[in-house]
């Protein structure tokens, strides 16, 4: 949740010089105010940071002359405590300051330093989240093992959002929470307009899809990592008014312009203020993502397979029921027609459609001699195999001018890596396309790339690594006057000091230099690109 910005807070920066305050709040963990600091000899830097999970740190120097006793037992009684800070402009309207909030906060470091000239306490502090990755806190115990199951108690599958809420409250004691929903791509809203009937054909879209497993000592941060790098494109983090959020990164396609270029201009300090990086060493616009290689439950060799119309018949040793969720490979003797079934012995024949989709499988799909790996799952009491594809998940994304370029079509770059799922990235105006620097490749394997399971998680994986090795390397860095309630992940326009053209661009950090006499804020942004791609069902 951010802070609401109003017609009035963006006046205040027409009233020309600016008076600046900073405010610290010391408060118990029941939110309670114990202390409240004026006395901030110096603030260095307040930073925003969106790429990390600790999106909040603060540096000061805080003065105690005003304290006369009992110096260092406040002191010593502050690092178990909470801190809230505020940036207060003065309003000449008012005749007072408001208040802007900034954060609350944990010391995770501090130095006490006291002499005849000085009597100061310099403290770093984080928000929250430093409580639950090691930074200052988080560690769990109680077991050689921490197992997240599929199932839970009551024998019903476990659903991501309230595994990370569950987790978040009972091991990181964490209350205040917004979670969106977590789970296969077809099922989020900013992905598919016709999601629920989505939800509806594919209950488990929001399953945890495997046991999630953590040795002792690990982290509260390591498990909310696992559980929402199940799928690509989440961020978590805590907001201005601390409250833990968990939702996907917001592409801003349909966001109002919270900045205009107009209010920029007028408050950027400087001819100067303005620098525009391109990080060429990684910029990449060919993105090759392999996923694990499939623990299959069954596999039929060449031999055990037959055909008959639109039948794959199997033949495997004890082999009587169909079990839901289970793996089974096959390596097909012909070429699927549309609408393939698969049984297995004297089984019922079951539908092959493609994975997690309403959509059977098409012609030469599956080709004579490949092997490929099915997922049996259960949708309004009937079978289904879902097609997953060969042995390992395996997707390419590629950034182009256009999907009708004459040499750099789908199917050259299906022959170029060897793999049947291309997606075309739509950018014409983008430096870093294909037929503008040539093919720059980047291949993602190993590491959380082990946990893609499927050919659907390995496109959407290709896809947002590929905009962040393209789209998020046309950086434009701004010094303004300080703005204590911008935050991360807001759409702005800004024209450029040596280009005509008005473009869109989206804040990726914020960092407010408060020690100098005026304070600044250092806006770091990246140019916004409509997300236009090939991708339905990619087949």
């Amino acid at each position: 949740m951010k802070y609401t910005v109003t017609e009035e807070d963006k006046t205040l920066f027409s009233q020309g010089t600016l008076e600046y305050k900073y405010r610290l709040s010391v408060m118990n963990k029941s939110g309670a105010i114990i202390d409240v600091l004026y006395c901030i000899l110096q603030v260095g830097t307040y930073g925003i940071n969106g790429e990390s999970n600790i999106r909040r740190t603060l540096d000061a120097t805080i003065d105690f002359d005003e304290f006369a006793i009992d110096i260092e037992d406040k002191i010593e009684g502050w690092y178990g405590l909470d801190f809230k800070f505020e940036i207060g402009i003065y309003s000449i309207r008012n005749n007072d300051f408001i208040w802007y909030p900034a954060g609350t906060y944990v010391i995770t470091a501090a130095n006490t330093t006291y002499n005849s000239a000085t009597n100061t306490l310099t403290i770093s502090l984080s928000d929250h989240f430093a409580q639950l990755d090691g930074t200052r806190n988080g560690q769990v115990g109680g077991a050689p093992l921490i197992k997240i199951p599929v199932d839970n108690d009551s024998g019903k599958k476990t659903i991501l959002r309230e595994a990370l809420s569950t987790v978040l409250r009972q091991q990181g004691g964490v209350e205040n929470m917004i979670i969106e929903d977590i789970g296969e791509f077809y099922g989020m809203e900013s992905n598919n307009a016709d999601y629920e009937e989505y939800r509806k054909n594919n209950p488990e879209w929001n399953v945890l899809p495997y046991d999630l497993e953590f040795d002792a000592g690990c982290t509260v941060g390591d498990q909310v990592d696992e559980i929402t790098g199940l799928y690509p494109n989440i961020q978590k983090y805590f907001d201005v008014y601390d409250i833990f959020c968990c939702n996907m990164i917001p592409s801003c396609e349909n966001d109002p312009v919270a900045l205009s270029d107009d209010f920029l201009q007028e408050i950027v300090l400087s001819d100067n203020a303005e620098s525009v990086t391109y990080d060429i060493e990684n910029i990449k616009n060919v993105t090759e993502v392999f996923g694990t290689t499939y623990e299959v439950d069954r596999m039929a060799e060449a031999e055990q397979c037959t055909s008959n119309g639109d039948i794959y018949s199997l033949t495997l040793d004890e082999y009587d029921k169909y079990t839901i969720g289970e793996y089974i490979a096959f390596i097909a003797n012909v070429n699927n027609v549309d609408n393939m079934k698969l049984r297995i012995n004297s089984l019922d024949p079951v539908p092959i459609y493609f994975e997690n989709t309403e959509r059977g499988v098409t012609a030469n799909t599956m080709l004579a001699t490949q092997t490929y790996v099915l997922q049996l799952k259960k949708v309004d009491d009937a079978w289904r195999f879902y097609w997953l594809g060969q042995y390992q998940p395996h997707a390419i994304c590629v950034l182009t001018d256009t999907d009708s370029d004459p040499i750099y079509t789908k199917q050259y770059f299906c022959d170029r890596y060897n793999c049947k799922n291309v997606v075309l990235r739509i950018e014409p105006d983008s430096p870093f396309t294909i037929q503008k620097i040539g093919i720059v490749l980047d291949v993602k394997t190993g590491d959380r790339y082990d946990d893609i399971k499927s050919d659907t998680v390995a496109i959407e994986n290709a896809i947002y690594e590929n905009i962040k090795t393209s789209s998020w390397n046309d950086v434009v860095t701004l010094t303004t006057m300080c703005v204590p309630w911008l935050d991360v992940y807001e759409k702005v326009s800004w024209k450029k000091a040596n280009s005509d053209d008005l473009n869109e661009y989206v804040i990726q950090s914020i960092s407010h230099s408060l020690s100098s006499t005026v304070p600044t804020t250092t806006i770091t942004m990246y140019r916004f690109h409509p997300l236009y791609y090939d991708y339905e069902i990619p087949y």
